[in-house]
């Protein structure tokens, strides 16, 4: 199973004035986009934050995401309306420059 899991790393930038509101906001997640990232695959994402730059961690597994799945788009809609308001820069894909190897790995 572990073959089937993926981990991305995302980069965002707030606005000054949005701090607050963006971080009240995922005080407060409604329980249907949690359940929509559990059903789509995931099962760790975490946002960190230092100053107006904000990080992601994402980890999926594509086989325990519901391949029949119902999503509520305006739900989704209005959540990414809410927090792109708070956006200076949107998500981007972090590129990785290193990463340990498994012990024994290296000769």
């Amino acid at each position: 199973m572990a073959a089937n899991r993926v981990s991305e790393i995302k980069v965002a930038h707030l606005h000054p004035d949005q701090v607050e509101r963006y971080e009240q906001l995922h005080r407060d997640i409604p329980a249907g986009n949690e359940q929509h990232m559990r059903e789509a695959g995931i099962v760790s994402l975490r946002i960190f934050r230092e100053g107006l730059t904000l990080f992601m961690i994402v980890e999926s597994d594509s086989s325990l995401a519901l391949p029949d799945r119902v999503i509520d788009h305006q739900l989704e809609e209005e959540w990414h309306r809410l927090t792109g308001e708070c956006f200076s820069k949107t998500w981007q894909d972090a590129s990785e420059i290193y990463q340990l190897p498994k012990e024994g790995s290296r000769a």
